[in-house]
């Protein structure tokens, strides 16, 4: 339970002596203040929460029980604090008064503040919000967005961006409101996205045959980087589909014979099976003695940034596919194809999410609570896969 006290910090009083009285707020191991407009000329006007040797003592401690007894009734009011952070629950408080009338921009401020993202989400979400406020004047109210508004975002975007892009834009703004919704900052008498659809999903074909696959893994490559692209890409395949980003951060000094990760897009995610585990299969050892450094980490591009490795990979894999006729040929299509050559040799989905580093879905049962996908399913999983090549 969060305790407040008024207080005066020795240490914040600036030149002349003079200084502030502070709501100090502890909660959860934690403690921050609240600047109040209550200044006194030396820290010994302040003795045990009260305001002393003063002539306007009297009434300035009045305003001092103001403080504490509005900021506690605040609290009282507030449900579940125990899941808030000290800071968190200080900006409730101080947001108390403002919590009707909040501005769409107030409220993605607030949201990228305290939501539990990554930086590079984080990232996204600023550019998916730029799009939006190009369309929406960003300091219009919450409540004031309606079906209409949605409506009319909906077709500004649909004139300069790809329907997956539309797709993406609006469902942020649906998570924006459904957060201020959540806050209690908002209150909706018909819910803006009523009978609204989304542009539908455009799923990319981008898996290949298990014909493909071999004749990739076979054909002789003369030019060297585009040997090593080809490689990349199967090292992807012999370990299930992983992600290049995941790919890159193994220590395979360290993991030898097994491989254990837990997969960046899905880790602040919650999910029962958090790593994704399983034998390293022989067919992607000898990839990986031949590209790992010293430092035990697979070397693709000469620059250690993410994109240069993507661009490395894409660019050699595009000229591959121009020589071949092997359509739609890009990293992703390992994760692609090994899922979907799983799927045709009827291994389970549970297992097959587990591998990817997917969250295991209950499939609307209770069968998960009991059972749960081990490594050792992965690992035979992975072998049936790969020999399913042979």
């Amino acid at each position: 339970m969060a305790t407040l006290n008024a207080v005066v910090i020795s240490s914040k009083a600036v030149k002349g002596g003079k200084n502030k009285v502070r709501i100090s707020v502890a909660h959860n191991g934690q403690t921050r203040y609240i600047v109040t407009d209550i200044v006194l000329n030396s820290n010994s006007e302040f003795k045990n929460g009260h305001v002393v040797k003063r002539p306007d003592a009297a009434m300035l401690n009045v305003k001092v029980r103001k403080y504490l007894q509005y900021y506690q009734s605040v609290l009282d009011g507030l449900e579940y604090t125990s899941g808030l952070t000290c800071p968190e629950l200080v900006y409730q408080l101080l947001n108390a008064g403002n919590s009707k009338h909040r501005t769409l921009q107030s409220i993605f401020d607030e949201y990228i503040t305290y939501a539990r993202i990554k930086p590079s989400t984080a990232k996204c979400y600023r550019t998916q919000w730029n799009c939006i406020s190009r369309c929406i004047n960003g300091s219009m109210l919450a409540e004031n967005v309606t079906h209409a508004t949605i409506l009319s975002l909906d077709k500004q975007l649909r004139s300069r961006a790809k329907p997956s892009t539309v797709r993406i834009i609006i469902t942020f703004l649906r998570t924006l409101l459904n957060y201020a919704k959540g806050c209690g900052y908002v209150q909706f008498r018909v819910d803006p996205f009523f009978r609204y659809e989304l542009p539908p999903t455009e799923i990319r074909q981008s898996w290949l045959s298990v014909d493909e696959v071999k004749q990739l893994r076979d054909m002789e490559i003369t030019n060297k980087w585009q040997a090593k692209a080809r490689d990349i890409f199967m090292l992807s395949y012999y370990l299930g589909g992983i992600n290049l980003a995941d790919l890159l951060e193994i220590d395979f000094n360290k993991q030898t014979d097994t491989i254990r990760y837990i997969r960046k897009k899905t880790e602040l995610k919650p999910k029962f099976n958090k790593y994704v585990e399983f034998d390293i299969p022989d067919e992607a050892k000898d990839i990986i003695g031949r590209y790992k450094d010293s430092d035990g980490h697979i070397c693709v591009a000469h620059s250690k940034s993410l994109r240069s490795h993507h661009n490395f990979v894409k660019n050699h894999l595009r000229n591959i596919a121009n020589a071949t006729g092997i359509n739609q040929l890009i990293y992703y299509s390992a994760r692609k194809s090994f899922s979907q050559h799983a799927f045709n040799l009827g291994i389970g989905t549970s297992v097959i999410d587990y591998i990817l580093g997917h969250k295991v879905n209950k499939g609307g049962t209770s069968l998960y609570a009991y059972i749960s996908v081990t490594p050792e399913m992965a690992t035979q999983a992975v072998r049936q896969v790969l020999d399913n090549l042979k």
